[in-house]
């Protein structure tokens, strides 16, 4: 009795893992094999030149490690054996998403990003046309990364004074003001110029003599303060 018992609970296991492994396999061969999309990937690696950058940038990028395929973002039937019917509308094809379209492809995985980024003054100046960056702009279309800022974005602003102080993601009319002020404040600094120190600067005809100029006056200083603390002690007697 106890043999038949471990011997339906061996199969058990080993119909779990093949079912397991199977339905695997049925997956990734829907989604055309190891990276996904295998006629948009095949196809568009025949083209050549700038053609095929989109599959280079997006092979082993952040992306395909997480099975971000191209119909996910450009739409289409990567099933398709033809190019007409890959990229037919009537599969859903869209091409490059711009705009409103493009927000809607990022926020299926980003949605609290996106919503935040439609919401700032750069979002909005996007979607509006005018002039504002797109999530692809600064993150890459294909090979994604997190922007280094704010060295990128001296690609669209000439100063970038403050712009590491602030999110992004979330710029509003406050941190526009705010920048603004900080601007303005550094101007009137650079106008007025450097504060003196506290060691009057000498001129430049007077520094060999420097160490004894600064030497006597300590002695002067020194000389000072001892006569008045012999004056008090006078008083004190």
């Amino acid at each position: 009795m106890r043999k038949k018992l471990v011997f339906a609970a061996v199969f058990s296991l080993v119909m779990v893992f093949a079912v397991g492994a199977f339905g695997q396999k049925s997956s990734s061969a829907q989604k055309g094999g190891a990276n996904g999309n295998i006629s948009c990937v095949n196809c568009h690696k025949t083209l050549g030149g700038e053609l095929a950058k989109p599959v280079a940038e997006w092979t082993g990028s952040v992306h395909q490690q997480n099975g971000i395929t191209c119909d996910m973002c450009h739409g289409g039937d990567p099933a398709a054996a033809t190019m007409d019917k890959a990229m037919s509308k009537d599969h859903g094809f869209i091409g490059a998403p711009h705009g409103q379209a493009q927000f809607d492809a990022c926020s299926k995985c980003h949605p609290t990003e996106v919503a935040m980024y439609s919401k700032s003054v750069m979002g909005k100046a996007y979607l509006e046309g005018k002039g504002g960056p797109s999530c692809a702009k600064c993150h890459g279309p294909h090979h994604n990364v997190i922007p280094q800022v704010p060295q990128l974005c001296k690609s669209c602003h000439k100063d970038t004074t403050g712009f590491d102080q602030v999110d992004p993601m979330n710029v509003t009319d406050a941190t526009v003001q705010m920048l603004s002020k900080m601007k303005i404040k550094l101007g009137i600094q650079k106008a007025a110029g450097p504060r003196p120190g506290i060691i009057p600067k000498v001129s430049q005809d007077l520094d060999p003599y420097k160490i004894g100029l600064i030497a006597f006056g300590g002695a002067i200083f020194v000389f000072i303060l001892g006569y008045f603390i012999y004056l008090i002690l006078e008083k004190r007697d």
